[in-house]
């Protein structure tokens, strides 16, 4: 009996020991029967203990749990709290979720001892499959818009920043553009694309998309004083392992050549420790009215950092150009040399803000979020916590307006008569800010629940940005383009996709292209010089200027009412090599132009272009029309009357020449 007694005892206290894990608390989907696109199909679980547990294990099952779709197992570090289905893999026969239908989404954790924890489920949808849509890949909703492409072959374009005072010739550069992994490209006033910086990752950033693919470069922003480009980025700080943690910087990159390339980069700030992962990571940049620096930081799939004020995710901060925190930050603590994480916070208790931008009529700083299952708009104060604390209730904090069910909004931009004199857009839209809404990742078609750019007004009353949106373009193609990058430009508001549209095989695939969105016609053409320069003897000269509207057709007349067409060529042409036209000998053409864009025509520029046309009078004419030798010829032939006469008319010739 003693022995028997010592062994349950110690049976008792074993077991007591190795109790399996608990099971986990699924938070996303976020309720029994949520409907979701079946390509993005984000889990997200709570509950794990990153001192005893070891991995956890993923399942999507059919509705009936008769079979097994898709299963990660003994998922680890970031993957083991959130994860997509390109983190696992599909079980044979199945190659993904179907539309319009239902599944059961299981999980568990195991812990360090191998002990299994129990199955946590909850069940979900998927929608119905997407209309076809139309011909035009973006359609604008409301009357008197059109959308152009402005540049295509982009690769993951993720956010556009406009440099500030862009030179008029056509070679200056006009805007720089942030690819995912690693690249920021530049496009000039013609709209010729090209490589201003490359390999900005220590890292390979290529894996699953959508999921851990999700991962690199991201902000960017001109420094409007020196032109310098600003961007946003994670780290390896040990590149060796290839699948080492990242951490979020920022770099500072400086040209010597009119901003057409980087010359040298420099650090301004790097976060050891601060691991983030995909999508949840470092992201807009923007210079506010005070000239200081705005980082906006995603809590890196730990929704406690929001709250945390030792750690700089889920944070908006506030640097000095040379990455130190100003002294007058709300947060900052005199005496501690400026190395506490809290001296550099401008406003806390954020998830992912993406996007971010200043409204000139209040001086006020925006935001846009993505959360769990809602998102945020929100007006960011100094010093205020916005609550986020890993619930969907908590996104309703200070916000001026929340998309639920998520609509992914990625960027924010205030059309306003302090920015490129608003964009060509109407008085009736001063002062609004537009958004991009993403919607599920690369999701195929139209999309309910985003792939638009939408636009809120200010109240009557309060003049806040606030109420339901309203949309202003919708993506009505057959692929998998999506909006993302939005800035507002000189001649409209410019978004990107961040995907290739069709015949893509992989969401890294390069073709995404650079749109914009504008407003009534194009803007004329300006005429600037011809070649050769006049007055020349060249009867077919070109004729040299700059399309304001970037992608235009360019036809030239020579009349003021431009009906009389002489030359025809496109925008890149005009600015490089010139547009032909053809002039008769001798004479002086008044050159005019307008800029067609589909079917949209400018009206004629103003002021004309003057080429004068000089030819030589050639051989013949020469000896016909030298007075000496008419006047030799005339006293040969002739006589008395007859030779006055002659010489008479030979003069008349030679005064005429």
């Amino acid at each position: 009996m003693g022995i028997a007694l010592v062994w349950t005892i110690l049976c008792f206290t074993g077991s007591a020991a190795a109790d399996p894990p608990p099971a986990p608390v699924i938070t996303e989907p976020a309720t029994d029967g949520q409907l979701v696109h079946p390509a993005d199909v984000h889990m997200e679980v709570t509950g794990f203990d990153n001192d005893t547990d070891a991995c956890t294990d993923w399942e999507i099952w059919t509705a009936d749990l008769a079979r097994l779709v898709w299963h990660a197992p003994c998922a680890t570090g970031i993957l083991a709290g959130h994860i997509h289905l390109g983190d696992g893999s599909f079980v044979s026969p199945y190659t993904g979720l179907n539309f319009d239908s239902s599944y059961v989404l299981k999980a568990r954790f195991i812990d360090s001892a191998e002990e299994v924890g129990p199955w946590s489920q909850r069940t979900f949808g998927t929608y119905p499959p997407s209309s076809p849509g139309g011909d035009i890949p973006w359609t604008p909703v409301q009357p008197g818009y059109e959308v152009d492409e402005v540049a295509g072959g982009l690769q993951l374009p993720v956010n556009i920043a406009f440099v500030p005072n862009p030179g008029s010739a056509p070679g200056d550069p006009l805007l720089y553009v942030s690819e995912l992994y690693g690249t920021i490209k530049v496009v000039t006033r013609d709209g010729t694309v090209s490589d201003y910086a490359t390999g900005l990752l220590n890292f390979n950033p290529t894996g699953a998309f959508p999921g851990s693919g999700e991962t690199g470069l991201t902000g960017i922003v001109v420094d409007p004083s020196t032109g310098d480009v600003f961007a946003s980025l994670l780290y390896d700080s040990d590149p060796s392992p290839a699948d080492g943690p990242h951490y979020p910087e920022v770099i500072r990159l400086h040209s010597t050549d009119g901003g057409m390339t980087a010359a040298t980069t420099q650090t301004v700030i790097t976060m050891p420790g601060e691991t983030q992962g995909a999508s949840h990571q470092i992201s807009n940049l923007s210079f506010g009215p005070d000239g200081k620096l705005y980082v906006h930081m995603g809590d890196g799939f730990d929704p406690t950092k929001g709250q945390d004020l030792t750690s700089l995710r889920g944070k908006i901060l506030r640097l000095n150009l040379d990455g130190s925190p100003p002294a007058d930050n709300p947060l900052y603590e005199p005496g501690d040399d400026g190395t506490l994480a809290r001296d550099y916070i401008y406003a806390y208790g954020f998830r992912n803000p993406f996007g971010g931008a200043w409204r000139a009529s209040n001086g006020a700083h925006y935001e846009v979020e993505n959360g769990p299952s809602v998102d945020r708009l929100a007006r960011v104060y100094p010093g205020v916590n916005y609550g986020y604390d890993g619930s969907n209730a908590s996104m309703q904090t200070d916000a001026l307006y929340n998309w639920d069910p998520s609509h992914a909004p990625v960027n924010i931009a205030f059309i306003q008569p302090e920015t490129f004199g608003g964009s060509g857009f109407p008085a009736s839209q001063m002062d609004h800010a537009f958004v991009t809404e993403s919607g599920p990742t690369w999701a195929t078609g139209p999309q309910v629940l985003g792939k638009r750019v939408v636009e809120f007004d200010p109240d009557p009353s309060t003049g806040e940005i606030g109420g339901h949106p309203h949309d202003l373009v919708e993506y009505t193609g057959t692929g998998k383009a999506t909006a993302v990058g939005l800035a507002a430009g000189p001649d409209g508001l410019y978004f990107t996709e961040l995907y290739k549209d069709l015949n893509s095989s992989s969401g890294i695939d390069p073709g995404a292209r650079l749109l914009r969105i504008r407003h009534g016609l194009p803007l004329a053409p300006r005429l600037t010089s011809t070649s050769p320069v006049s007055p020349a003897d060249a009867n077919s000269p070109r004729v040299i200027g700059s399309a304001l509207t970037i992608g235009s057709t360019v036809n030239l007349y020579t009349d003021p009412g431009c009906t009389a067409l002489v030359g025809t060529g496109s925008a890149v042409e005009l600015a490089s090599t010139g547009v032909q036209v053809n002039v008769p000998d001798n004479s002086t053409t008044h050159l005019y132009g307008t800029a067609t864009v589909g079917s949209d025509t400018s009206p004629c520029s103003s002021p004309a272009l003057t080429y004068q046309e000089q030819s030589p009078l050639g051989g013949v004419a020469s000896k016909v029309f030298d007075l000496k030798a008419a006047k030799r010829h005339c006293k040969k032939k002739f006589r008395g009357k007859a030779r006055a006469q002659c010489i008479r008319r030979a003069k008349q010739k030679a005064r005429a020449l």
